[in-house]
């Protein structure tokens, strides 16, 4: 199993379970990675309550490892459908757009992908390598792309010597001092940082995942800045000073076969001097074709779930393999369960993992429960409103304790609902569900649950307005069982120390 950041181990699920909603995925691991002509491709064995998939990036698809038992087959099929699909002009245009940089973004990727892949001393060290070359490979290009003003160039190599012109050169005067200290204090740091991560014997993957960042920043802001010099855009509009310039491309008829790029404002419609960016005969694809286009050889543009025809054999599956233990189950608390101290009673296990809001639904008092009183439930109102409320993850064995709190088949169904977390990322988890039965809305909560909801919403810092309209506003009463009060205050109390 490849190392995974957990941005990565989110976004592969995201898409997994927008592609394939009807599925609950029990187990995902990073099993293999390749890079293509400079596109890296990450394999994923995805294990869901049904059945197996491979997820491949570098166009992300998904196959049914019953369909492709092999994933050498697999990452075979995905890599050449992926050179086979035609790109965009919106991909062309950003291809263009970094050159003559691209070998120094292809090396900013390399350093990228080492990372997820780093977990010996000797993989963080070659991080910083990979980043020291990634800085290198920027100060080259530039060096190529433009004339820098200095009386005697210093060797090609000297990073710290031709930082210094070209800043000097992008940024002159006093007035850019700050600017230019930002653009210098970005390129010297990760600079310094990588030598000292590609030597150091107490490196840590903090460390390499630091390197890779500090690398990226700096590299990004300079690029940035040389191509809008390469380019001749001027900070504003000279005509009329709006900030508002974007490119404008075409050819000219005196030099077919190129394209050319200059400002152009967007107001008052004043245009830059041109200048030559590609050579379309240097630009050539890695793959043409010819022919007329055809329904009999056409190219998906969907996610492959099946390939099999009528009447076709079925493949065999995969044996099965030993995956570990399984994943620990996320479940989207919106009520009382919202307070740590109350859901680890009933799940010792129980970790925080974040806020969420679940679209289209509302919070409502309204689940008539066994005492008689309003409990929270996530109702579908079907229009803007959205439940916010807490992620929380837990060992699978737990599941029944927590079912029977709940009171499964009692006044709550269990439901997978797709939430957004607090990284904006969607996520499909598990939550409880008052059924249609069990609805009343003249029912109100008693005192302490209330309390126990305001509590778990405080902990995790809920918006203000929300927790102002949904919780606080909820008129309570008295609960007539003094014993029952008492042991559920002793709960919010300890959700207090």
């Amino acid at each position: 199993m490849l190392k995974a950041t957990q941005d990565e181990i989110e976004e592969i699920r995201e898409y997994f379970e927008w592609q394939a909603p009807d599925l609950e995925v029990t187990f995902m691991q990073k099993v293999y990675s390749e890079a293509v002509l400079n596109t890296r491709h990450n394999v994923w064995d995805i294990h869901t309550d049904k059945d197996r998939w491979w997820v491949i990036t570098g166009g992300t698809n998904l196959y049914s490892q019953e369909q492709f038992p092999n994933m050498d087959l697999a990452l075979t099929f995905h890599i050449g459908l992926m050179l086979r699909i035609p790109r965009t002009e919106e991909q062309q245009e950003d291809d263009i757009r970094i050159l003559p940089f691209g070998p120094v973004f292809e090396k900013m990727e390399e350093a990228s992908t080492a990372v997820t892949q780093a977990h010996r001393l000797s993989d963080y060290q070659a991080v910083g390598v990979r980043c020291r070359e990634a800085l290198l490979e920027l100060i080259g290009v530039a060096q190529d792309a433009a004339m820098w003003k200095t009386e005697a160039p210093p060797q090609r190599a000297n990073f710290r010597a031709w930082i210094e012109i070209i800043c000097n050169d992008l940024l002159p005067s006093d007035t850019n001092k700050e600017r230019r200290g930002v653009i210098k204090g970005a390129l010297e740091s990760a600079w310094t940082f990588s030598n000292w991560l590609t030597h150091s014997k107490s490196a840590t993957w903090i460390d390499a995942d630091m390197a890779s960042s500090l690398m990226q920043h700096a590299i990004g802001m300079a690029t940035s800045l040389i191509v809008r010099e390469l380019r001749g855009v001027p900070e504003e509009c000279p005509k009329c000073r709006s900030p508002h310039l974007e490119p404008q491309q075409g050819e000219n008829t005196a030099a077919p076969g190129v394209l050319w790029e200059r400002p152009h404002c967007a107001d008052c419609g004043w245009t830059g001097r041109a200048v030559p960016i590609i050579d379309f005969e240097d630009g050539r694809p890695i793959i043409s074709r010819e022919g007329e286009d055809s329904d009999e050889h056409s190219i998906m543009t969907v996610p492959l779930r099946t390939i099999l025809k009528p009447g076709d054999p079925q493949i065999k599956p995969l044996r099965q393999t030993e995956t570990g233990p399984p994943e620990a189950i996320v479940y989207f608390a919106y009520g009382s369960n919202m307070s740590t101290a109350r859901l680890r009673e009933r799940m010792p296990s129980c970790k925080a993992l974040g806020t969420a809001s679940l679209p289209g639904h509302s919070l409502r008092f309204h689940k008539r429960s066994v005492d008689g009183s309003g409990k929270c439930n996530a109702f579908a109102s079907g229009d803007d409103d959205s439940v916010i409320g807490v992620l929380f993850g837990f060992d699978p064995t737990e599941r029944a304790a927590l079912d029977k709190a709940e009171g499964v088949g009692n006044g709550y169904e269990h439901a997978m609902v797709t939430v957004i977390n607090d990284k904006g990322r969607r996520r499909k988890v598990l939550t409880y569900i008052a059924t249609p039965g069990y609805i009343d809305d003249s029912l109100k909560p008693y005192g302490w649950y209330k309390d126990l909801v305001l509590a778990g919403a405080m902990e995790h810092s809920l918006p203000a307005e929300y927790i102002d309209v949904h919780i606080l506003s909820v008129e309570a009463t008295e609960d007539p069982d003094k014993t029952r009060d008492k042991k559920q205050r002793a709960i919010l109390g300890n959700s207090r120390r």
